[in-house]
């Protein structure tokens, strides 16, 4: 089914904000350079978005629900819970390594404006949400502060990717199966 001429253009505006979003973050993003990017007016921005923080939030929602739905797509390839741990880390993970030369992008917006912070919430709830579905199939007591305490390990790695300038891939990776090896079978004495 073929996009009508307004919805093509509220595509071509969504898939330039996220690109520039991405390189400059909200603060330095101006709607012209979004405008030109995607090919149209200013003014044409202005007839699907209201302001730029409605675009960056439309940006937000709509980059989340792709990244469930790709998470659930890749999770679905594993059968053992292992081996589900271990994808949902290196995707939870990947995401910050990918933007680990601007970490201020998880610093700015979110902290002011109602919206984006109910937006994020709306996200972190469904991932947490999803990640306790993974818990149940598993038959996991108390599935879903497993699920918390197995996505805040992975948090707390976000430092390490962001400031380590010597943290690349290899690292990422070790860092993954040490979190799943952690999370299954606990700390082990040296």
């Amino acid at each position: 089914m073929a996009l009508t001429r307004g919805e093509d253009q509220k595509v071509k505006i969504l898939k330039a904000a996220k690109q520039i979003f991405g390189k400059k973050g909200y603060y330095d993003t101006k709607m012209l350079e979004i405008a030109e990017q995607a090919g149209v007016s200013k003014g044409t921005i202005y007839l699907y978005f209201s302001s730029k923080d409605e675009l960056y939030i439309e940006t937000h929602e709509q980059g989340f629900r792709q990244y469930l739905v790709m998470l659930e797509k890749e999770v679905n390839k594993f059968t053992t819970f292992k081996e589900k741990l271990i994808c949902i880390a290196e995707r939870q993970l990947a995401v910050f390594y990918n933007d680990r030369h601007r970490p201020n992008k998880y610093l700015q917006a979110y902290n002011n404006d109602p919206k984006m912070i109910q937006c994020l919430h709306n996200f972190l709830d469904n991932y947490h949400k999803y990640v306790v579905s993974i818990m149940e199939e598993e038959q996991i007591e108390n599935p879903s502060e497993h699920a918390k305490a197995f996505i805040g390990i992975l948090e707390n790695y976000k430092r390490d990717i962001f400031f380590n300038k010597d943290y690349d891939y290899a690292m990422l990776l070790q860092t993954v199966l040490f979190v799943v090896d952690l999370f299954i079978h606990g700390c082990k004495k040296g």
